[in-house]
């Protein structure tokens, strides 16, 4: 009998949010390494835009990740699909600036689903197709560790993602499938610059926003490595973590934060004058 091993079945990895700034990064990035894409996002036209660009080795996936319903039925159908898959990527998320005052029911609604509730079902829903040594990766935020002044509800959706990921660690060691969160600063995305129009957090621009390709490489070092936790800047992630264990020094260091973000931002529009001329 003969072997081809240049015929090894692809490894499969699922996103969410894969129609997004870095989850259309983390598709080709993937792909690169050889993987089966399947793509999970809200916008039809985007996934078949997406998949016609690159190729037969992506499949998109029409899903509400906030709907119970619809992720039952999408876990049913990768399994018939696929069967079993190596890594899902969890890269969904949203925001919407504002004092809690301003917030109405829905915004507050969405930003919980689509960043922690949506994360959960399809973990949940997911899990039995995982294979052993498998990963799971939540593209969190470094607002997961450190609170969002006007972005109170993001805070805590981001905030409780970092603890069911951490739970879910623990709970998986013994099957090994292994949980890892990334912790970027801002990102250099349309969604930021969306979010600096609706009057977003200074504090992204504390450190000049990121490249998706950081948060690609990133993702591969997880697989890679099984590490728990990732912050970027690395450095960020040490202060915030010390700030965070007096957290009545926010008060004392918001006023120097927020002028140090405010000058990063007027430095970081320059890049956008197009998007940032009627600002």
């Amino acid at each position: 009998m003969r072997f081809n091993i240049f015929n090894r079945p692809k490894k499969i990895a699922v996103i969410t949010g894969a129609t997004g700034g870095v989850g259309r990064a983390l598709v080709q990035c993937l792909l690169k390494q050889n993987y089966r894409i399947v793509m999970i996002a809200r916008n039809l036209a985007q996934l078949e835009q997406i998949s016609l660009h690159f190729g037969k080795h992506v499949t998109g996936c029409v899903c509400d990740i906030s709907q119970a319903t619809e992720v039952h039925y999408l876990c049913h159908d990768i399994q018939s699909r696929f069967g079993q898959i190596d890594v899902l990527v969890h890269s969904a998320g949203n925001i919407y600036p504002g004092s809690l005052f301003n917030q109405n029911d829905k915004t507050i609604q969405d930003q919980i689903q689509v960043n922690l509730t949506g994360a959960i079902y399809i973990t949940k829903g997911l899990l039995p197709l995982i294979k052993r040594k498998g990963s799971i990766i939540f593209i969190n935020s470094l607002g997961g560790l450190f609170p969002l002044k006007n972005s109170a509800v993001y805070s805590a959706s981001k905030f409780g993602l970092r603890g069911f990921a951490l739970a879910l660690a623990l709970e998986l060691r013994k099957k090994n499938i292994y949980v890892s969160s990334i912790h970027p600063a801002a990102i250099n995305t349309k969604m930021l610059r969306q979010e600096v129009k609706d009057g977003g957090s200074l504090l992204n621009f504390c450190t000049p926003p990121l490249s998706t390709d950081i948060i690609c490489q990133t993702v591969l070092k997880a697989i890679r490595q099984k590490k728990l936790e990732y912050f970027i800047p690395k450095w960020s992630g040490f202060q915030i973590k010390l700030i965070m264990l007096k957290p009545f020094l926010l008060h004392l260091l918001m006023p120097y934060m927020e002028k140090k973000g405010k000058k990063g931002k007027e430095a970081w529009q320059q890049q956008f004058p197009s998007d940032f001329n009627d600002s």
